[in-house]
């Protein structure tokens, strides 16, 4: 594939996820936990590690936390986006790349919840300095696997289709 099918592909998948993000906001999960959300836009980091390469998956975690935070959240919010984000995607690329016949997208979807969740408890235990913070992790950690389960279904089915269709498989 040429680099501007590449770059196209790529932009295409930064514009859904930033689009994901806030339609995400818009939906009320019925979960008394705070801080709980979907992670929809993560179907989209999925993609582009199963059809890019770590730093496709990599941009558009970047970008899509910048244009939320600056658009929605504010600038504090971007520090916990980007950690999060971040070492989700590292980690579920490592697994991928490294233990493909251990993790399917589904247990690559929970594992990237978790440390997310985990990432982000940690930048605030440090931030506010208050290591209490760090006993609400079982909680995030079982809605992780819920809703990563969830998000993995989903991202399961896009790229089935996406291979059967033959889409994105010159990448």
């Amino acid at each position: 594939m040429n680099n501007t099918k590449r770059q196209a592909v790529l932009i295409i998948l930064v514009c859904n996820a930033i689009v994901i993000s806030f339609l995400e906001a818009l939906l009320p999960l019925p979960v008394p936990v705070p801080g709980v959300k979907l992670g929809l836009a993560n179907i989209l980091t999925t993609l582009a590690i199963v059809f890019l390469d770590l730093k496709s998956a990599l941009i558009i975690v970047v970008l899509r936390s910048i244009a939320v935070t600056f658009l929605s959240k504010g600038l504090f919010a971007l520090v916990f986006g980007l950690t999060g984000g971040l070492l989700s995607a590292v980690l579920m690329w490592v697994l991928y790349k490294k233990l493909p016949d251990v993790f399917s997208i589904k247990g690559l979807s929970i594992a990237g919840a978790i440390i997310h969740n985990t990432g982000q408890m940690a930048v605030a235990s440090w931030l506010l300095r208050e290591p209490l913070i760090l006993y609400y992790l079982p909680v995030l950690a079982i809605a992780a696997v819920i809703t990563g389960f969830f998000t993995g279904s989903i991202s399961e089915l896009v790229i089935g289709e996406l291979k059967k269709r033959g889409f994105l498989e010159e990448l």
